[in-house]
């Protein structure tokens, strides 16, 4: 016995799922009177036998053939026959058909289909999305309803796993290994005689990961405790090992664990899908049915196996037990109400009972939309904010934070570029020492490259990148201060500047951004004043007369160029509060589309 859900069989002659490792010494061509069959391949073996590719000659098709492996002894031929027989006693669409038997003392084989496809174990195991959940009931309907037959007939699979069970590429559902089989009330053969020992009721964990062959029919965890204690079994026994089939299909693990499937079969009264997963979305009516059909006495089973396919049936065509749905909304909402409490409660952090609290009251929405409660709760903690914002929202919202601030950064840069355009207007205007203009042309550039080399990053902006960037545009206000004077143009630019820095989500720093602009409008002023740099401006009886000393222009000039200063500016500055009102209005609606929505939910 192995501790995964392929554990073989105990004994185990089953047609193999792995593949084989045996010598070439030990392999024997089945022995046929006309030599009908020629070997291909060896596809793989259990315990006792081996499962061969090969060709019938006569008919000129693909089969498969079981062998015995070594010499068996009497019993253990006998074993290998019956099972050929029982198997092709039992024609039905979901069992795999013998096409021959040979009954040689010797070298027993019998022919039978090849199959492709997968084990159920498998596609569980894989948890491919291609095998949806119903998909995979419908599959089980068709196991249900091919045990049902071999019921109707006399036969007891007793060791029914994922692992017995091929699902094909075409529809095709087929249960394997009815080497355990029992017919009717016939005695057992003595290879099949369980000799139940009060060491084989340990965990298997110890047993070193395999039983002696005789000592249990059937695989420990699929076992029923009546079966695993060794009295007589009848269809409830095959019921037992279809639920468990059930729960696994359900929620992708086992019912019963490997390491403690004695004990736990054993002393169990029920196995619930829901109880063992839940995290998993289990409808209550396949897990009430699944725990009637694990259920430790046989007689709370249902009768047979038709018993449980109709009801997968009844499920999948949209029939659904009412009562116990609300009866299991009712208990959600009870525990969303719990939950709730600890939300309200000021000295506790509630952000997970506030998470428990949605997903219970949603649930019982989920099964029953007319539950007052729960509608009740999770409308109140919709329009009730989280204060402070859930970590997880947190930084969804920095997410989105990075996002906008590297828009602005991109509009900047071309805001800057904007500015360079008129530098380059200003020399064509016939501006004479153009040092200064080459000198500020550079400083606009770097800091456009600068603002795009920011929007370009994927990690989140620093502080340290914000302070880079506005002590850069700080230092090219004092510039254009210094060298265009203190009233003429740096007026303008602070005053554009100003409202895009403060936008800046990731730099939420309103009074350090307006000090850095009034320093930066101030330094010059006072340099021109105090006379540490030429004056670019006097006062006298007729007015202020401005005459920037680095910056050689006509009147006509200077004005014209002020005015070009002016609706740059004001073209910049409406580019990207347009952007940034249009992007608060989409999410604005997004947020009222949401509310409605989740207000129909809840009314």
């Amino acid at each position: 016995m192995t501790d995964d859900g392929n554990a073989p069989t105990i004994p185990d002659t089953a047609a193999p799922t792995h593949a084989a490792r045996v010598s070439h010494g030990t392999l024997r061509t089945p022995v046929t009177p006309d030599s009908r069959y020629v070997l291909r391949s060896l596809l793989g073996s259990g315990g006792m036998g081996e499962v061969w590719l090969a060709h019938d000659v006569r008919i000129d098709r693909e089969i498969a053939i079981k062998m015995m492996r070594g010499n068996g002894d009497a019993d253990a031929v006998a074993r290998f026959l019956r099972e050929a027989r029982v198997q092709g006693r039992l024609e039905h669409p979901a069992i795999v058909p013998v096409h021959d038997l040979g009954a040689d003392e010797r070298d027993p084989f019998f022919a039978m289909k090849r199959l492709s496809g997968r084990t159920l174990h498998d596609v569980i195991l894989a948890k491919d999305a291609e095998w949806t959940r119903k998909k995979l009931l419908a599959r089980f309907i068709d196991i249900c309803f091919a045990i049902e037959f071999a019921h109707k007939r006399g036969v007891i699979h007793r060791d029914l796993k994922p692992a017995n069970i091929m699902l094909g590429e075409f529809g095709e559902t087929y249960v394997l290994d009815w080497g355990l089989a029992r017919i009717g009330d016939e005695s057992e053969p003595p290879a099949l005689t369980p000799s139940i020992r009060i060491g084989d009721l340990r965990s298997d964990s110890g047993s070193g990961g395999h039983t002696q062959a005789g000592a249990l029919l059937g695989t420990p965890g699929y076992m029923s405790p009546e079966q695993m204690r060794g009295e007589p079994v009848d269809a409830r026994t095959d019921v037992f090992a279809l639920g468990c089939i059930l729960f696994e299909l359900l929620t992708g693990v086992a019912a019963i664990p490997r390491d403690k499937a004695f004990e736990v079969t054993l002393a169990t009264a029920e196995h619930r899908p829901a109880a063992g997963a839940p995290d998993q979305d289990i409808p209550p009516e396949l897990d009430e049915l699944c725990a009637r059909a694990t259920a430790g006495k046989r007689d709370l089973r249902p009768a047979s196996a038709r018993e449980l396919a109709d009801a997968v049936q009844r499920y999948l065509e949209g029939d659904r037990d009412v009562e116990r749905r609300k009866q299991l909304a009712a208990e959600h909402a009870a525990k969303a109400a719990l939950a709730l409490v600890r939300v309200l409660s000021p000295a506790a952090s509630n952000e997970a009972a506030r998470a428990e609290a949605m997903r219970e009251a949603a649930r019982a929405i989920a099964l029953d939309p007319r539950n007052a409660d729960a509608q009740a709760i999770l409308g109140r903690l919709l329009v009730d904010v989280p204060r402070p914002i859930p970590e997880a929202a947190r930084r969804s919202l920095e997410a989105d934070d990075n996002r906008a601030t590297r828009q602005v950064l991109v509009r900047g840069a071309w805001a800057y570029i904007a500015n360079f355009a008129l530098l380059v207007a200003a020399i064509s205007l016939g501006m004479r020492g153009a040092w200064p203009i080459v000198l500020l042309g550079v400083f606009t550039l770097l800091q456009a490259a600068f603002c795009y080399i920011a929007s370009r990053r994927e990690d989140p902006l620093t502080p340290l990148f914000m302070v880079l960037i506005l002590t850069g545009h700080f230092m090219l206000l004092m510039l254009v201060g210094t060298i265009a004077g203190a009233l003429l143009f740096l007026p303008v630019f602070a005053f554009g500047s100003l409202p895009i820095m403060l936008m800046l989500p990731r730099f939420n720093h309103p009074v350090g951004t307006l000090a850095f602009h009034i320093i930066a409008v101030a330094i010059p002023l006072v340099l021109d004043q105090t006379g540490l740099i030429p004056s670019s401006f006097h006062t006298d009886a007729l007015g202020i007369h401005i005459k920037p000393w680095a910056v050689d222009l006509s009147p006509k000039a200077i004005v014209g160029l002020l005015y070009l200063v002016i609706f740059a500016q004001m073209y910049v500055t409406t580019r990207v509060f347009v952007a940034q009102r249009r992007s608060q209005l989409a999410a604005q609606e997004h947020l009222h589309a949401q509310r409605w929505q989740l207000a129909q939910l809840v009314e």
